[in-house]
C-alpha cells in the first residue's frame, strides 16, 4: 500500500494505491462559490479499489445542488468519472513513485450539462503523477492532456507539497491549473489541505482554496470537507 499527499482533499492526484483487494473511499461535502452562484456536491463520492499493489480502479460521482442569484435551487447528478491508475515505479526501488491515471468523465444524465450541473461532452485525461518523500516533507506533481468532445483540448497540471506536523497529521499546499494547448488562458488555483488520521481506517480530509486566475468567469472559492475510509 502506498499513500501520498495528492488526491482528495487536493485536486492534484498522486501515485498512491490502496493495496491488493483494499478499498479507499472518500465521502465529502464539496463546494464552489462564485459571485453569482454556488454549487455543492452532496456528497462527493470517490471509490477506489486496489488490484494488486500497483493498480487502482476508481469511480467518482456526486449529486449536485446549484443556487444562482435570483433563481431557485436546482439539483441533479453531476459528472461521473471512471479511471484506472497504474504505478509503474516505486520509491523504495527507483527513488520515486510514478504512475499514469487515464480516465473518462461523462454524464449519465445528459440534461445535467444543460442545467449547469456538469460540464458538456465527454472528457478524456491521461495524466502522469510523480512523488517523492524527503523525511517529513512530501512532494507530488501531475501533468497530462485533457481532450473533450464538448470543447477545446487542454493541459492539466499540479504540484502539491505536504509536511508531517505530527505522526498522524499532514498539512498540504497546492497549485493546480488547466490551460489551452498553447499554455494560454490558464485557470490557476491555490489550495490548502489537512489530513488527520483518527485511526488507520478513518481519516479526516479537508481543503480550502481560491482560483488565482480564471479568464472566462469570476474566480471561485472552493472547499472540500470529508472522511476517508480505508479497509
Amino acid at each position: 500500500m502506498v499513500f501520498g499527499q495528492g488526491g482528495p482533499p487536493m485536486i492534484t492526484d498522486d501515485p498512491g494505491t490502496p493495496g491488493n483487494r483494499k478499498w479507499e473511499d472518500n465521502l465529502a461535502i464539496a463546494f464552489e462559490h462564485r459571485p453569482n452562484e454556488t454549487s455543492y456536491d452532496v456528497p462527493a463520492i470517490d471509490l477506489n479499489y486496489g488490484v494488486g499493489e500497483h493498480i487502482q480502479l476508481t469511480l467518482q460521482t456526486a449529486p449536485v445542488l446549484l443556487k444562482r442569484r435570483d433563481q431557485g435551487l436546482i439539483g441533479g447528478l453531476g459528472g461521473t468519472e471512471a479511471a484506472l491508475k497504474w504505478r509503474f515505479l516505486d520509491e523504495a526501488m527507483s527513488g520515486l513513485d510514478m504512475s499514469m491515471f487515464p480516465r473518462v468523465i461523462f454524464n449519465i444524465v445528459q440534461s445535467s450539462a444543460h442545467r449547469g450541473l456538469a460540464e458538456d461532452g465527454t472528457r478524456f485525461q491521461i495524466p502522469f503523477q510523480i512523488a517523492k518523500t524527503f523525511g517529513r516533507w512530501h512532494a507530488d506533481a501531475e501533468f497530462g492532456p485533457l481532450a473533450s468532445t464538448g470543447g477545446r483540448s487542454e493541459w492539466l497540471y499540479g504540484i502539491v507539497g505536504g509536511f508531517d506536523v505530527a505522526k498522524r497529521t499532514m498539512l498540504m499546499a497546492e497549485l493546480h491549473g488547466t490551460s489551452r494547448m498553447d499554455l494560454t488562458r490558464d485557470v490557476l488555483t491555490l489550495n490548502f489541505g489537512l489530513r488527520h488520521e483518527f485511526t488507520e481506517n478513518y481519516i479526516l480530509i479537508l481543503s480550502m482554496g481560491h482560483e488565482l486566475r480564471s479568464p472566462d468567469q469570476p474566480t471561485a472559492l472552493i472547499g472540500y470537507f470529508g472522511m476517508q475510509f480505508v479497509y
